[in-house]
């Protein structure tokens, strides 16, 4: 299943768009993607989130922020018939984000604090709750108050700790904490994950001895070698069963898994339901 591509165009007079919809019983399956963030509130739903490799609840009203060209959709019904799902969208490209902060130095954290968001995040109810109001100002706001109102918005949630959707792997988030030497690792684990894993080879990469890297990747990384190269391969998984009709073997086996059934238990363990459990939720909704 390929996502659409989606064109986001924003109304004359502004340089962001806002888009505001009341569904009448449900939200269908659109997997789609486009180049600017997307800020979404969605309320008074219940059913699925599916933000690139990710699958979760969304029970009564979600406040989730996608990345650039990162694949995303809901599919989501009203929680009770007396009640329409309502739907409040902001769009904003990089470089307008980036021109913000190249004028007003005071709002570069906000540029940094972005790069988090290729993998989407997931905001908490504490944080869902204080920008709800600004959010709705918006609906009937001048498009300078509106412009505000966004800066408020952005601020809250920039000091919210939100939790990260989707894997690394998935969505091609770059690495930006490392080590020079870690980075080299982990960008040929990127390129490489397939291949079978030689901790001598990789430890050479980094000039290291072998005891030192694991240490100092997982220092950085926050997970071992072969947990990160797991991560990888399952996220890279995740993808393929999203985007075409190969047997699910085939798969494992071009992911660089000599063994199905270990393929499924790493499978399972990230995810919490087996690769064809994962295709099924994917194309099921798709088709309904």
């Amino acid at each position: 299943m390929k996502a659409n591509f989606e064109v986001i165009t924003a109304d004359n007079g502004e340089s962001w768009a806002f888009f505001q919809r009341n569904a009448q019983a449900a939200l269908p399956f659109n997997w789609h993607y486009h180049p600017e963030y997307e800020l979404s509130l969605v309320l008074n739903a219940s059913g699925s989130r599916y933000i690139g490799d990710h699958i979760g609840a969304c029970d009564g009203a979600d406040l989730v922020l996608t990345g650039p060209n990162l694949p995303h959709t809901w599919a989501v019904q009203a929680v009770a018939a007396d009640r329409l799902i309502a739907v409040r969208v902001i769009w904003f490209t990089h470089e307008w984000i980036a021109r913000l902060c190249a004028t007003c130095p005071e709002f570069q954290p906000l540029l940094r604090w972005l790069a988090d968001a290729s993998r989407g995040l997931k905001f908490s109810d504490a944080a869902l709750e204080r920008v709800r109001p600004l959010i709705g100002q918006m609906e009937e706001a001048t498009p300078m108050t509106r412009l505000i109102l966004l800066l408020q918005v952005l601020g809250v949630l920039k000091s919210d700790q939100p939790i990260q959707l989707s894997s690394a792997a998935f969505s091609g988030a770059p690495d930006r904490h490392g080590e020079n030497r870690i980075t080299r690792v982990t960008q040929y684990l990127t390129t490489h994950y397939r291949e079978p894993l030689d901790l001598r080879q990789l430890a050479a990469l980094a000039n290291l001895t072998v005891n030192s890297l694991c240490r100092a990747f997982r220092q950085h990384t926050r997970a071992s070698i072969s947990e990160y190269v797991a991560r990888l391969r399952i996220g890279r998984a995740c993808a393929e069963l999203i985007d075409s009709n190969q047997p699910i073997a085939t798969i494992a086996h071009d992911m660089g898994y000599r063994n199905l059934s270990h393929f499924n238990r790493q499978f399972r363990a990230s995810k919490g339901m087996s690769p064809g459990e994962f295709r099924t939720r994917f194309h099921r909704t798709d088709a309904g």
